[in-house]
């Protein structure tokens, strides 16, 4: 909670260092340079506040169901393998509130259920959709994903266990409920960051959560459709709660929610995009309900031995993917090729540093290069940044990575220009170490920030290793500062780890203010 707060805190503080449109400006900037390289010494993502699972859209197949561990800073971290959106904007556009009409006795006993259970938590809640405050949706919301997260975790190991005891196939079920589990269990984790629960909230959970995993699991052992048809009325319910959020922001109710960023942890598992706000988070996790919705009724309707049909829509998807990936790896080696061909005049297979320079004035309008952009760029070719970097050749395969590091950092320079101006005292075109304190201070609520924290984050931003912050290098510093304030996250959960240095001073610091 604490790091969602502190990141909203130095967002608004910088509210005073920039115009609105150039703060978005530079924050889409800070994220996008978040998942690209940036030579020998990238952002130091903190391994015990990045999320453990996958959406459901991004999980076909053995090989992508889990996370892959790289090297960040020498610390092993888990990166998700897929850097697309998971829900397209026509998608979440495109749910609507729908209803299944009951046909036999259990569907119209599932949904009494479902409408029995519903009025009661909202009469026990004070729940109403004309009268929506922060606190009420957050409350209704983190309880509700406690309780249902447990449906597709019972449904997923009761049909492992049956497939165990009777020693044949499952026909694909299995995966499907269980990353159904997954991810209402991340919603939950998402909604956690936006408020902590008390500890009389968290006692109604684990005897909410008592009474509905007996019944739940005596239901699926007896009679699985029902308890399909029950989650598929459930979901029904969800999306219109959902629904009514959104209303309820877009009528100004819940105003503030337009611009509030989302957590980190959201952006991180539906691949937002850069600058996402807590509504766009509602429109993912309804499309995500509605997607639940339709794969329950779906089971509810089909024999108990039949083939999942999801499966045969992820296979496609799977046979869809490796088509991308083959084109994609050619049109990687032609753009390659092209590169060479034009602006490798020494022929030697790569790029050195004034064909660089030429290069990148190419993707620039034929602007005229610096050489600390030329440097920034051959960074990603040095093993460390003691190197001399004129004399270094930026290979092949750091084409695509170079390129696109390049023109992100293109999209935001009016506004590090800017800043760059306003910070630089002395008039050098970069800013040393005072001036970078000053910025900090600025991003910090007007807090003058520890000088180990300063220190952090100039030797991490400075990847050039001139002593200084360039203009290429600002993006990164800002950057560098809202992982720096919110790695204390662990130490508040008690989970361990160790924050960079300063890291609790720097949150305390800005509280106090």
């Amino acid at each position: 909670m604490r790091v969602w707060q502190s990141t909203q805190r130095a967002l608004r503080a910088f509210s005073a260092i920039a115009p609105s449109a150039q703060r978005l400006k530079l924050l889409a900037a800070h994220r996008a340079f978040q998942r690209s390289l940036h030579g020998p010494n990238p952002l130091p993502i903190k391994s015990e506040i990045v999320h453990d699972m996958v959406h459901f859209k991004t999980g076909q197949g053995a090989k992508n169901r889990g996370l892959a561990m790289t090297d960040v800073n020498d610390v092993k971290t888990w990166d998700n393998p897929f850097q697309h959106s998971v829900w397209t904007q026509e998608e979440v556009d495109a749910v609507k509130v729908t209803h299944r009409d009951t046909r036999t006795t259990s569907d119209r006993l599932a949904y009494n259920a479902v409408q029995f259970a519903r009025k009661s938590f909202d009469l026990l809640s004070g729940y109403n959709p004309d009268k929506m405050t922060q606190n009420i949706v957050l409350n209704r919301a983190i309880f509700l994903e406690t309780v249902a997260g447990c449906p597709g975790m019972v449904g997923g190991m009761l049909r492992h266990l049956s497939s165990l005891r009777n020693m044949r196939r499952d026909h694909g079920w299995i995966h499907t409920l269980l990353e159904e589990a997954e991810n209402e269990r991340m919603h939950l984790l998402t909604f956690v960051q936006m408020k902590q629960p008390g500890p009389f909230f968290r006692a109604a959970v684990v005897g909410a959560q008592g009474v509905f995993m007996t019944a739940f699991v005596a239901a699926y052992a007896v009679y699985p459709p029902f308890c399909h048809r029950f989650v598929g009325y459930l979901e029904e319910e969800a999306v219109h709660t959902y629904s009514d959020i959104i209303r309820a922001i877009d009528n100004g109710q819940l105003d503030s929610w337009t611009t509030d960023l989302a957590p980190q942890i959201a952006v991180d598992y539906w691949h937002m995009r850069p600058g996402a706000t807590v509504r766009d988070l509602m429109l993912v996790v309804r499309a995500d309900e509605a997607n639940h919705r339709e794969v329950n009724h779906t089971f509810a309707d089909i024999s108990l031995d039949a083939v999942n049909p999801y499966i045969l829509k992820q296979q496609e998807t799977v046979r869809a993917n490796k088509r991308s990936i083959l084109e994609n790896k050619q049109e990687n080696k032609e753009f390659v090729q092209q590169v060479l061909r034009e602006w490798d005049a020494s022929r030697t297979g790569a790029l050195k540093f004034e064909e660089l320079r030429a290069w990148l004035a190419s993707i620039s309008d034929n602007r005229d290069i610096t050489t600390c952009e030329v440097k920034w760029v051959m960074s990603m070719a040095a093993k460390d940044k003691n190197e001399d970097y004129t004399k270094l050749s930026l290979t092949p395969e750091l084409f695509a990575p170079a390129a696109e590091a390049f023109l992100n950092y293109n999209a935001a320079k009016p506004t590090i220009d800017e800043l760059m101006d306003e910070y630089d005292a002395d008039k050098t075109g970069t800013l040393n170490r005072a001036e970078l304190a000053q910025m900090l201070k600025a991003l910090n609520e007007n807090v003058m920030p520890a000088d180990v924290d300063v220190d952090w984050v100039m030797e991490r931003a400075d990847v050039i290793g001139n002593g200084v912050i360039t203009r290429p290098e600002l993006s990164k510093a800002v950057s560098l500062w809202y992982v720096h304030i919110g790695s204390n996250e662990a130490l508040d959960r008690g989970h361990g780890g160790s924050p960079p240095p300063g890291a609790s001073s720097a949150v305390a610091g800005a509280t106090s203010a």
